[in-house]
């Protein structure tokens, strides 16, 4: 039982005497995926007490209607999960795993993808970032040398706005630092009043996005999660329902590529859910991979650790989590669950050379393509529907997708430019040419071009898809662009 369940302060006890709190409550698990509270009404009621008085809103009644309206709605929702949603966390946190990914899975990766020169790499509920800013730290100091001129992209995504705009500032107190040694701290980050800023080496290939697990299907190119080498989701789904985590697990096994590696957390270890991947065993971490072909995978226990010589100094115990944060128990099903994934992606057809008439289905080919990470395969399927019809501008907006995952900078901004050029109300053109030129740090021109996709998203319905054929939403693409307009400043 809750603290709070079993004393609670008068504005909490009206809460859960409210008629309307079971559905205050179900509304709230639904859009975050939070089953964590389905058993914590008292955790709960406090938090929508505080936010409800904050705002002036009397009964669970008035705010449910106010979360479900149309204007305010949105904004509302997103200040409450900022008070729901947990960001305590801090460097290097759990060493065992971070050990396994220096000396196992970034070795192996890396030299796998030796003929292409790239590395994508995916913190799934990043909070404030500790956790990409830890991994890209790691490349650099440890591997920096052997992934020179490479394209690395490490994407870390929350569905706490505030949490993700404290990440891409890079500035932390010192309790974030609390298992790094001094040494290191003084190497990659800079003093900055009481706090400390992250060095720009150690930012430049990290980037920062909205992402909601429950509500925004995944791999999806269009919404830049597939294709990746290594995806980490630590100490996320514990808050959520059974029925919610076999359904993620699948979508975490298709957003990576062949021989690619998740690494859970260490109170997440049903193994029943990873039966589609190999499950290889490290001293203090158990890791997953995606083997399609076993001839080609790596033996299922760790290689012999190098020479304590060529590894950084051991970070030290973490020190205990501040009180007050109970294990969560075991939580109910969501009503609504995620179809399941096949465990693989069926072999694409080839591109056929056809007229204007079958685009739609070539279109499909080479979307599915990027999905699945073939990057090479589905920059040809592009190419050719650009050759036999110079015109479709969706073609090059995939193409613009494909040039982004292989490092293209100025390919990649040109052809989504000449999607927009040719036809001025895609949505997603406007979108990524936002996202490309945020990460450019030109704000002014990445504003332009959320507010445009912004217009264009106006008046349609949350539930239909953006573009026919797309997994993502109207309201999903709506969310995402408000969300990069605060990142950005213009909102």
């Amino acid at each position: 039982m809750s603290l709070f369940t079993a004393n609670p302060s008068p504005a909490v006890a009206a809460i859960l005497d409210d008629l309307a709190f079971p559905r205050l409550k179900a509304l709230v698990i639904d859009t975050t995926g939070m089953a964590f509270y389905r058993d914590k009404d008292g955790d709960l009621a406090r938090i929508l007490a505080e936010r409800m008085a904050e705002i002036g809103c009397g009964d669970c009644a008035a705010y449910l209607g106010l979360l479900q309206s149309q204007g305010q709605g949105k904004a509302e929702m997103d200040a409450l999960i900022a008070e729901l949603t947990i960001g305590e966390t801090y460097f290097f946190r759990h060493k065992e795993q971070f050990d396994a990914l220096r000396d196992l899975i970034l070795p192996e990766v890396i030299e796998r993808n030796r003929p292409v020169r790239r590395l994508r790499i995916w913190s799934a509920g990043c909070a404030t970032g500790p956790e990409p800013y830890s991994v890209a730290i790691m490349l650099e100091r440890e591997f920096g040398d052997r992934i020179a001129g490479w394209h690395v992209t490490v994407l870390g995504t929350d569905i706490n706005q505030k949490f993700l705009t404290r990440a891409r500032e890079g500035r932390y107190d010192e309790w974030a630092f609390r298992t790094m040694p001094d040494s290191l701290r003084a190497a990659c980050f800079e003093r900055a009043g009481s706090q400390w800023q992250i060095r720009p080496e150690f930012k430049r290939n990290v980037s920062f996005q909205y992402h909601n697990l429950i509500k925004s299907p995944f791999p999806s190119l269009a919404d830049n999660i597939a294709g990746f080498d290594i995806i980490i989701c630590r100490n996320v789904i514990i808050y959520f329902s059974q029925a919610t985590v076999e359904s993620l697990v699948p979508c975490f096994h298709e957003s990576l590529n062949d021989g690619g590696w998740l690494i859970m957390g260490h109170a997440e270890p049903n193994q029943r859910l990873f039966s589609r991947f190999r499950t290889v065993n490290t001293p203090g971490a158990v890791l997953y991979q995606r083997v399609d072909r076993p001839d080609e995978a790596v033996v299922e226990k760790a290689p012999p650790s190098p020479p304590p010589s060529s590894l950084p100094p051991p970070l030290p115990k973490p020190a205990p989590l501040p009180a007050g944060r109970g294990e969560p128990s075991k939580a109910a099903p969501l009503r609504r669950v995620r179809p399941p994934v096949p465990s693989r992606p069926p072999p694409a057809p080839a591109v056929p050379a056809a007229g204007p008439s079958e685009g739609g289905d070539r279109l499909k080919v080479a979307r599915d393509l990027a999905d699945s990470g073939q990057w090479e395969k589905a920059a040809a399927a592009c190419d050719a529907i650009i050759a036999a019809v110079p015109l479709d501008a969706w073609a090059h907006f995939y193409r613009a997708m494909v040039h982004e995952q292989l490092g293209e900078d100025e390919p990649c901004e040109k052809a989504l430019r000449r999607a927009i050029y040719l036809d001025r109300r895609l949505v997603l053109p406007h979108y990524h040419l936002g996202l490309f030129l945020a990460r450019k740090d030109d704000a002014a021109g990445a504003v332009r071009s959320f507010r445009n996709a912004q217009a264009l998203l106006a008046g349609l319905a949350d539930e239909q898809p953006v573009n026919p054929g797309e997994k993502i939403t109207v309201g999903q693409m709506r969310e995402a662009v408000a969300m990069h307009l605060k990142l950005v400043g213009g909102a």
